[in-house]
């Protein structure tokens, strides 16, 4: 079963959860179960209270390459600081260190993502992007269909046209708010 978290509804997320051994990409749930958000609604990304100055940098530059490229509603606040509205729901990223062939997860089952650490600042930027587009209910596209943010192992392509297209077909397209 997928739960998508639609523009009328309320969904309080589960925010502990124990990340196995390896970092990947974000695989189904056992249960089946899976959040996606919709990226026209208000949805936070929250860094941990541990993430650093350039973690939290690089949240914000994943936030911006979404924001500018489909028009979502993406914000982010640190662990434990106020937010004046309220978001629909709210996307913890944590940062961890992991085997340098994967550079993020997105745990479909409690809606967050996993980070790793050993990533450069564009890099940073890329992958939460790439995680965040799972969140929206994305999945990787293979290189040789076309270029995307969804490319397994992405490290510099932003979300593109196509991938505004591919969030279009499943949310419908976000209005220009200023």
């Amino acid at each position: 079963m997928t739960i998508h978290v639609a523009r009328s509804l309320s969904l309080p997320l589960l925010l502990s959860f124990a990340l196995a051994s390896a970092v990947g990409c974000a695989q189904p749930s056992p249960s089946g179960d899976s959040l996606h958000f919709d990226p026209c609604e208000p949805l936070v990304l929250t860094a941990t209270a541990s993430a650093t100055q350039a973690e939290t940098a690089g949240i914000s530059a994943g936030i911006a390459l979404w924001n500018r490229a489909a028009h979502s509603r993406l914000s982010m606040i640190v662990d434990g600081a106020e937010s004046l509205a309220a978001p629909i729901a709210t996307v913890p990223i944590n940062f961890q260190t992991a085997a340098a062939p994967s550079h993020g997860f997105y745990d479909a089952e409690r809606g967050q993502v996993f980070i790793n650490t050993d990533l450069t600042a564009g890099q940073r930027a890329i992958t939460i992007a790439h995680e965040v587009g799972h969140s929206f209910g994305l999945v990787h596209v293979a290189a040789s269909d076309r270029i995307s943010v969804m490319n397994a192992g992405n490290l510099d392509t932003p979300p593109t046209s196509d991938d505004v297209e591919a969030l279009a077909a499943l949310w419908g397209r976000c209005p220009v708010t200023q």
